[in-house]
């Protein structure tokens, strides 16, 4: 409870609704299903990882016994992951895109009508959104670059890094728009769509490689529950690709089968170079990995 997405996209929207807020000690994917019904929550807030370990969970006759009308949060989970989910527990996806510096979600889907999955939404209200290239030159639809956010300095986005004045000035292009660092693009209907953090790009042999993209590759083996992948160095090749797995209950591979895996689904420039399975992930306080912890 002490990131900025409690404070802007939970606490606040609760209080100016007049709403209530449950918090809970810890999530529990045994219990969570359980605590929405006795609650009897209508939105809630989830993260891919507890997506998947609710699909984990045994099939419970009262699962679909709820009064939840959406699942908030960027959820970066495959098209499968989606169907499952929203038809097993009767629980629709608003998927949204923002950041701290934006002030929570700046591109976000519609709270009602038609969504298009897997795209984070259309700027939200109070926002502008754009994909400009590394000169900050708006680029066309389809074409990858850098997320850009307008919004009024200090209400709706940033305004400033804490006695960092040479990090704020960086942060913000020539014309006042945020850089978020991060990578998408935009269809011709103004669709925003999310390709990677910036701090998630592996750099090897001059290539670009997307570890959000390899995670997803991984996590649809279905012995594999969870899945991380950095870059270490590389005196070479500029960065290795190392890939962390988590299995599933009960089950398991080897380090040979989870390379043959990757090889068979991966192009041969994006196939890791090391492995390592683990127990658990080192997590934030939102539940998602801190890969800052890994190597």
């Amino acid at each position: 409870a002490c990131h900025s997405n409690f404070q802007l996209a939970a606490l606040m929207p609760v209080i100016t609704a007049g709403a209530s807020l449950i918090i809970v000690e810890k999530y529990s994917a045994t219990r969570f299903m359980k605590q929405i019904r006795h609650y009897k929550a209508t939105v809630i807030q989830c993260v891919a990882m507890m997506l998947r370990t609710l699909l984990l969970q045994p099939v419970d006759p009262e699962e679909k016994n709820h009064c939840v009308r959406e699942v908030l949060y960027f959820i970066p989970i495959t098209d499968a992951e989606k169907e499952e989910f929203e038809q097993r527990f009767n629980m629709r996806i608003m998927n949204t895109y923002g950041s701290t510096e934006s002030i929570g979600w700046a591109i976000t889907d519609p709270p009602v009508g038609a969504r298009n999955w897997p795209s984070v939404g259309r700027a939200g209200l109070g926002y502008k959104a754009r994909i400009c290239d590394m000169e900050d030159n708006e680029l066309p639809p389809g074409e990858v670059g850098e997320i850009q956010i307008k919004g009024e300095r200090g209400r709706s986005v940033m305004l400033e890094y804490y006695n960092n004045p040479e990090a704020t000035e960086n942060t913000f292009s020539a014309d006042g728009w945020l850089k978020t660092g991060d990578q998408g693009y935009q269809d011709d209907n103004g669709w925003f769509y999310f390709v990677d953090r910036k701090v998630n790009m592996v750099k090897r042999s001059g290539e670009n490689i997307s570890t959000t993209e390899l995670e997803e590759i991984l996590e649809q083996h279905p012995a594999i529950a969870e899945a991380a992948v950095i870059g270490v160095p590389d005196p070479i090749r500029d960065q290795a690709i190392k890939a962390f797995v988590r299995f599933a209950p009960g089950e398991s591979m080897t380090l040979a089968e989870v390379e043959q895996y990757c090889k068979d689904h991966m192009a041969s420039f994006k196939v890791p170079t090391f492995y390592e399975v683990v127990e658990d992930f080192p997590r934030t306080c939102s539940m998602k990995i801190e890969k800052k912890l890994l190597s």
